[in-house]
Parts: C-alpha cells; structure tokens; sequence
C-alpha cells in the first residue's frame, strides 16, 4: 500500500458512491434525458444542436425501478472495433481508419465537455464496452447507469484550468505555471511534500493536455515512469474522480490512435462561456416543448442530411473511400498544425 502513488481510498469511495443507483432503473432514465437535454440544446438553451453523440431514449410509460426500454442502438462496442475494420477489409492503420479516430475522440471529448463544464452532470462509466460505433459510423454512449454531479464550485475552478492551459504562452513560462498550478491546488489537489514548484501545473497539463511533448519540471509523460506526475500526487479530490477517469478515457485512447489530443484546447471555448454565464441547464420538456418550431425542423433536417451524406461516404468503394479520407485526414492535419504553430 506504502506503494501507491496516491490515496486510492477517495478512489474507490467515489466510485461506491456512484454504484448505489446502479440498478434503478427510473433513476438511469432520469438521468439520460436530463444528459440528452444538456447535450440537444445550445449553452443557453434557447435553439436545438446537434449531439455531439448518439444517446439511446427512454420510451415513456415503459420504465420502472427494474425495467428500462430504450431506444436500440444498431452497431458494435469500441472495444470490438477494430475486429469490424478487419472484417470490412479496412486498414486499422489506413487514412479511414484514423479519421474515424479523430471522430470518435471529437465525440466523446463534445460531449465530456459540455456535460461536465455546463451542468456538472456526467457519465461517469466510460469504458469501451459502453461506447458504441453504430452502423452509419456514428458515436454512440450507452449505461447511465452510474453519473455524478460535481459541485457548481469545483465546475468553476475546472473551466479556469481549462482557460489557462488554453491562455499559455508556452509550457514553460513561469507565471502560467504559477496559475495553472494555483488553479490546480484550489481543486483540491494535494502533492507530495518537497515536490517540484512545477507539479501542481506538470499534474494539470497531464491530465488535460495531451499535445504537450515536454512537461514542466522534466517530468515524464508516461504514467507509469518513475518521473510521472503522478507519483506526485498524495491525494485527489472525490468529487472530481470520475472527471479524472474521463479524462484518462479520452487520453488513453489518443495515445492508442497516436492522435495528439488536448482536451484544454477543445474544452476551452465551452468553459469561457461557462465563466461567462452564457449557458443554462436545460429542464427536462414540458408543455411548450411539444410545440414545433420552424427552427427546430431546419436543425433536425440538417442533421439527417449529414447522416446520410456520412452513409453515402462508408458505401464507397474501398479505394475511392481510402482517396477520400486521405484527403480529409489532410485538410485536418493542416488545421491542426496551424493551431499547434499558433500556440507556441
């Protein structure tokens, strides 16, 4: 135990915690059309979006504590994949196949993002097995049944982390550190004593910046080096754990892509709206959301054009579909790279 790198006890508290409404299934219905509210609206709720995701829908008047009916998505879990790719004769290393991996962590990071900075309430059971590549190569979540709620404080102080890692000049620049680092501690991060000034920020670009190639310090990326960040850590806040474990998801599997990924950069737009209280939590439908609106249909017939457009590109022909996504895969690189020159 002397071991460990941290106080696993908040661990393992927070996820009990999140286990207790595991099996009611009123409560998971509950919580995906309070998620489905959040995540179909803009940030202050006044006009429909698209989901970032595919989120199956509780069918009304067939849920009870031991019985949830909802909508069936037609695809295969993430962790089955690549076994799929093979199947359809795609290259797991082709320019498909690492386009589709940019898709999947756009997804999931849209989503993570505006559920955790907006409302504060998330899925809190991200794991391959529950994330669904559908048949038309959507995205799609599934089990609400573990969420969790974080504290309208701790969402503040998250969305300024996001803000000042996205803010840097550099990764080295000592008042950012400082601030990254501050931001970092007044989470409630608890290092160990005689660390470097620098582990407060290294801990924080760690988790939430993987496009980072040298963090401050001289730490390590890597998380099981003996020079982590990590190793660092005594204790991390329980109401922030299963932020952590998104996080990890996402980083995790930007690593197994080898697709550099910073979700401070893209969860950085949603929290200046949130420190700018341009958002609001969307209530669950009631009388005038019955009512159609011109605006709602325009919205919902985008959407379906885009789904069938994405249809169309996977009906391709295998080498004309390899040409395409070539080029995409391309124009987003260029992108990228004009971002990543921006910021250094």
């Amino acid at each position: 135990v002397d071991a460990m790198p941290l106080d696993y006890y908040t661990v393992f508290a927070e996820l009990e915690n999140s286990l207790a409404d595991e099996f009611d299934f009123v409560a998971e219905a509950v919580a995906m059309d309070r998620i489905y509210n959040t995540l179909s609206r803009s940030p202050d709720g006044s006009t429909p979006v698209e989901l970032p995701l595919v989120m199956p829908r509780p069918v009304p008047g067939l849920v009870s504590k031991r019985v949830l009916v909802m909508d069936y998505l037609k695809g295969v879990p993430l962790s089955r994949a690549r076994e799929e790719m093979l199947k359809k004769g795609i290259d797991p290393e082709s320019p498909e196949a690492k386009l589709f991996g940019r898709k999947l962590l756009k997804s999931l990071t849209a989503a993570f993002g505006r559920t955790i900075l907006e409302s504060g309430f998330f899925h809190a059971d991200p794991h391959p097995g529950n994330i669904f590549v559908l048949e038309d190569g959507n995205i799609g979540l599934i089990d609400f049944g573990q969420v969790k709620q974080i504290s309208g404080r701790n969402r503040e102080t998250l969305a300024k982390v996001m803000v000042a890692l996205d803010d840097r000049k550099s990764d080295v620049n000592p008042e950012d550190l400082k601030t990254i680092g501050d931001l970092a501690l007044e989470l409630g991060v608890e290092l160990n004593e005689g660390c470097l000034d620098e582990a407060p920020a290294a801990v924080a670009m760690w988790l939430f910046d993987g496009s980072v190639e040298k963090l401050p310090g001289g730490y390590d990326k890597g998380e099981l080096s003996p020079n982590s960040p990590v190793k660092e850590l005594k204790s991390f806040p329980q109401d922030l754990v299963l932020v952590g474990r998104a996080s990890i998801l996402i980083k995790g599997l930007s690593n197994r892509l080898n697709i550099p990924w910073s979700l401070s950069q893209e969860w950085a737009p949603i929290a200046r709206d949130v420190l700018n209280e341009k958002f609001v939590e969307v209530p669950a439908e009631k009388g005038e959301g019955n009512r159609v609106r011109f605006r709602d249909v325009w919205v919902t017939v985008k959407q379906w054009g885009k789904g069938k457009g994405t249809a169309v590109v996977s009906k391709l022909p295998s080498p004309l579909r390899t040409r395409v996504a070539g080029v995409v895969l391309k124009i987003q690189d260029r992108k990228a790279r004009r971002s990543m020159q921006t910021k250094s």
